[in-house]
């Protein structure tokens, strides 16, 4: 048998793997439900993704995992016009087409960017002309910085890029996160138009969520797992290495298993490995991780002023005085997340310039946010919904470096038989990666109780 500790998306992905070769298994989840961060509330007509919101369709795993079981007609892409939007001392500067990760790739949309200077524009039109760097890894802010100009760091990758993973730029990898970029910096050329090369955008746009938000892949998984192959409320307490199995104590006794995968958070794995070897939970310790929350307010269509046509807005943080580091429009963005004559918007805080928020009482965090959207969209009227999701020490932070440590990992777990690690907090950067770093980690496990170690 192999046991998955951890029920989060990787480790769902790790037990349908499992249940799709017939190997047994039972995954051990600690909380009173499974998914993770991944969690849909149906409130008076409004559907509610309380963690993400959507699969990147890019990296196809996500989408191709939704058609194995049976959500294939359940996908949705988002509806158009996706444009979003930076907030720059009070006012919505829209990012411009056709660009990647806010960089216009074009001189027409780069003439047009209202949010950057004219001063900031020419040197960005110099990026051509920048050598690659000869490092190993560098920071984002340092990558934009050096490509791109000094103003794009503070306007573009802060907001955006440090924003989706509610990090320091200053502090996150780019060869971690943006591994595109940095392979297009290392062919002759504009960086940009070396991505553009690789084709046309999808016309459906980078993103695809499902008709009643999120929970539908996390229902959908757990249906087609073994009955009993799940037991929530099950806290791992301690893992030891016998002569040929593994046993894991837990608050409700101890398990036997021929391999073990680690699906949980890099800080739980620290906690786990150090009896074993503990350089391996030293590394896994270096994860740093930040807190979040979001905020769900509803409002009627007719008590907002703003036509919200685009997928919402991300806040420069130095040129605002807002607590907020992000606002999605997410009734623009999908269909059918609000009733009829509402709109449902979505507000961030927290992460790691802002590292308390996400501790606020209930009633700070929603008055925070309905007063930092109304200022921005120019509401008036109270929400008639607000509902607050907390994400305590739940975003993994791949800094620099990164890379090279989870290479050390791999090495030390290497003279562990049959014991790996999968999911966010080691080499996976959203839901598609968690889905195929876990199906992989399955794959091999299975390999290695069938046929053992290589």
């Amino acid at each position: 048998m192999i046991l998955i500790i951890g029920g989060g998306i990787t480790g769902l992905a790790v037990a349908f793997e499992l249940a799709r070769r017939d190997v047994p298994f039972l995954l051990l989840e600690k909380s009173q439900r499974p998914g993770g961060l991944i969690r849909t509330e149906h409130v008076d007509g409004f559907t509610l993704d309380a963690g993400p919101d959507s699969l990147l369709a890019l990296k196809p795993s996500a989408i191709r995992l939704c058609e194995e079981i049976g959500l294939g007609s359940r996908l949705i892409s988002s509806t158009p016009p996706r444009t979003a939007f930076v907030l720059k001392r009070g006012r919505l500067h829209p990012l411009p087409s056709p660009s990647v990760l806010g960089i216009p790739t074009g001189l027409a949309a780069l003439a047009g960017y209202s949010l950057l200077t004219w001063g900031a524009r020419a040197r960005l039109a110099l990026e051509p002309l920048v050598p690659p760097a000869e490092v190993a890894d560098e920071s984002v802010a340092a990558f934009f910085e050096r490509r791109f100009g000094r103003a794009t760091v503070s306007l573009i990758a802060e907001p955006l890029l440090g924003g989706i993973h509610a990090g320091r730029v200053g502090e996150l990898s780019m060869r971690s996160l943006f591994p595109r970029l940095v392979e297009a910096e290392a062919k002759p050329g504009r960086v940009l138009r070396n991505l553009r090369s690789r084709g046309p955008a999808d016309p459906d746009g980078l993103f695809r969520s499902l008709r009643s938000g999120m929970g539908e892949l996390v229902e959908a998984l757990v249906t087609r797992l073994p009955a009993g192959s799940i037991r929530l409320g099950a806290a791992v307490e301690s893992l030891t290495r016998g002569s040929s199995s593994w046993s894991v104590a837990t608050d409700a006794g101890t398990v036997e298993a021929a391999a073990v995968i680690l699906a949980a958070p890099a800080h739980a794995a620290a906690t786990l490995l150090s009896s074993l070897d503990p350089a391996a939970a030293q590394i896994c310790a270096t994860v740093p991780y930040v807190s979040t929350a979001s905020i769900a307010l509803g409002w009627r269509r007719a008590d907002v002023p703003h036509p919200l046509a685009g997928s919402g807005f991300v806040v420069a943080r130095r040129h605002n005085a807002l607590r907020i580091t992000a606002c999605t429009w997410v009734s623009s963005k999908w269909p059918g997340r609000a009733p009829e004559g509402h709109v449902l918007l979505r507000a961030f805080v927290g992460g790691a310039h802002d590292p308390h928020a996400a501790a606020l009482d209930n009633e700070e965090l929603v008055s925070t946010a309905v007063h930092d959207v109304s200022a921005t969209l120019g509401i008036a009227a109270p929400p008639v919904l607000a509902r607050v999701y907390r994400w305590p020490d739940s975003g993994a932070q791949h800094t620099v470096g990164h890379r090279a440590r989870m290479a050390a990992l791999g090495e030390r777990l290497g003279s562990l038989p049959g014991l790996s690690v999968a999911g966010a907090g080691f080499d996976s950067i959203g839901i598609p990666d968690c889905i195929t770093h876990g199906r992989r980690a399955a794959a091999a496990a299975a390999d290695y109780v069938t046929m053992g170690p290589p």
